[in-house]
């Protein structure tokens, strides 16, 4: 059933009721093949209007009534040689005019949909879809446009230049080929980007308040700098009185290449802080005494990111452990080395931040730690 809804999210199926009046108009009249398409046409109105129910929308199918309710005008005038001849032409261009007035009307309708009462989710979902819907208009636009051109300038070439077949062709069936090359395409493009979507990562997007009011992916938040507030965990390692810190990658997005702690993630949408922590640190997070102790939570604020800092601390008393936690970028620096260096672009921006607090309660988070034991 998924499957099928995923399918219905293809904004080119609302084609199919002018795909099929245009496939009927070569085997029968243009009036019966036009009844079948009309009714055809509403039907999957009326099937669209309960799926919405399930946030699936077809909002091509609008402009594809549209465009049928237009070529009745044609009828009702009874043009019969013309509409015996170039009906399928003529709705053509009907859905072109329709599109282009969409096309002007494009910004009024998403101002009016951000604007709207509705839950924020709801506006969110109706805009992405008119987004995708909006998109495939242009391209059907676009590509019938073209299609029309290429008839215009076939029907100026000489006589000797023009046959049967092509023009059979040219007026009749690439339309319809154009219609299902559309719908085709826009599938696997949907397939595409859903299987991007499965490996992209999903971030819990925040209010001032730290409250989870949405997600969105990480790549889309780094695209727009500090528009989006996102919860990190962040664990400092501490072994006799010194941090173990390494060296953070190149690719960071966040201070690259600069000193920090070994351990630090973003919180996923729907996952919890503490599940987060775990996940973080490992095969450490198995042992009952080394499972991480929270400190303080904090904002930190750059001109790329936003993040609620969550900051734990690990005190680790064996050398063992010590010897599982150490990687080949990293050492242990004592307070001294550390205030040397402090300000000079060695240490990340969160830890310059976090290190006075550190300082000051490392101590007491020491003995926190190990109160147990």
């Amino acid at each position: 059933m998924n499957k099928v809804k995923r399918s219905l999210d293809n904004q080119a199926i609302g084609l199919v009721p002018l795909l099929l009046f245009m496939f009927l108009d070569n085997y029968f009249s243009y009036l019966l093949s036009f009844i079948i398409g009309v009714t055809f046409c509403f039907v999957c109105i009326f099937l669209f209007q309960i799926l919405s129910k399930d946030k699936v929308y077809q909002f091509l199918l609008l402009p594809a009534a549209t465009t049928l309710v237009l070529y009745s005008i044609f009828l009702c005038i009874r043009l019969e040689p013309v509409l015996f001849i170039y009906s399928p032409l003529i709705t053509e261009v009907l859905l072109v005019v329709v599109l282009a007035f969409l096309g002007f009307a494009k910004r009024s309708i998403l101002r009016k949909i951000r604007t709207s009462k509705h839950p924020t989710y709801k506006r969110t979902l109706m805009r992405t879809t008119l987004n995708e819907f909006f998109f495939v208009a242009q391209l059907v636009q676009n590509l019938y446009t073209l299609h029309l051109f290429i008839i215009l300038v076939y029907s100026i070439l000489p006589d000797t230049m023009q046959g049967v077949r092509m023009e059979r062709f040219l007026y009749r069936e690439l339309g319809i080929v154009i219609g299902v090359f559309l719908i085709l395409y826009e599938q696997i493009r949907i397939s595409m980007m859903q299987g991007s979507l499965r490996k992209e990562m999903w971030l819990p997007v925040l209010n001032d308040g730290g409250k989870v009011i949405g997600c969105i992916a990480r790549s889309v938040s780094r695209s727009l700098p500090k528009k989006y507030y996102h919860p990190v965990v962040r664990v400092a390692v501490i072994y006799q009185g010194m941090l173990y810190l390494v060296t953070r990658g190149k690719k960071a997005f966040v201070s690259p290449d600069t000193i920090d702690y070994p351990y630090y993630s973003y919180v996923l949408f729907r996952h919890s802080i503490e599940s987060t922590v775990r996940e973080t640190i490992g095969e450490l997070g198995e042992k009952e005494d080394m499972m991480p102790r929270f400190l303080i939570r904090y904002t930190f604020e750059n001109e790329k990111v936003k993040h609620l800092v969550n900051l734990y601390v690990i005190c680790v008393r064996s050398e063992e452990i010590m010897d599982q936690i150490k990687q080949p970028n990293g050492k242990l620096w004592t307070t001294k080395q550390i205030e040397a260096n402090l300000g000079s672009g060695v240490f990340s921006e969160y830890f310059e931040q976090e290190f006075d607090y550190l300082q000051n309660t490392v101590l007491l988070a020491e003995n926190f730690c190990c109160g147990d034991c």
